[in-house]
């Protein structure tokens, strides 16, 4: 009875090992995502280049995201959706200030930047709640 015992142990300690190990693909794409995101928060907005640094910043964000995307299928459709709006909003924000600085410019892409961040900290949340 003992041997029978210590193996159920052991099969069972391996199971519940093994779970860790068969994330879903999505996982390791949020994992890209959250990591584009938050190069993006580390922007130097101080900085001479922090406009072209953030529209790069923002095209990587773009990618991962699209990956995500694919990842999550159906699953999360309407919160992706959403942060898909609120980068495109983004986007063209940075590149009316970028085309033309000023206050009303740069006001609009802060705007627009903190939507889309909290947006996306939404989804990233939620995805990896699943993980």
């Amino acid at each position: 009875m003992r041997p029978a015992l210590a193996l159920t142990t052991l099969m069972l300690a391996l199971s519940l090992t093994a779970c860790g190990e068969d994330d879903p693909v999505v996982c390791a794409s949020v994992d890209d995502l959250k990591s584009s995101v938050d190069d993006v928060k580390e922007i130097d907005i101080d900085s001479g280049t922090a406009l072209s640094d953030l529209e790069s910043g923002l095209a990587d964000v773009q990618d991962n995201l699209a990956d995500v995307k694919a990842d999550a299928k159906s699953e999360f459709a309407a919160s992706l959706d959403a942060v898909e709006s609120s980068l495109a909003a983004l986007k063209t924000s940075v590149e009316a200030a970028t085309a033309a600085a000023s206050a009303a410019t740069l006001a609009a892409a802060g705007t627009a930047l903190s939507t889309f961040g909290a947006d996306v900290e939404t989804v990233i949340n939620d995805i990896q709640s699943t993980c």
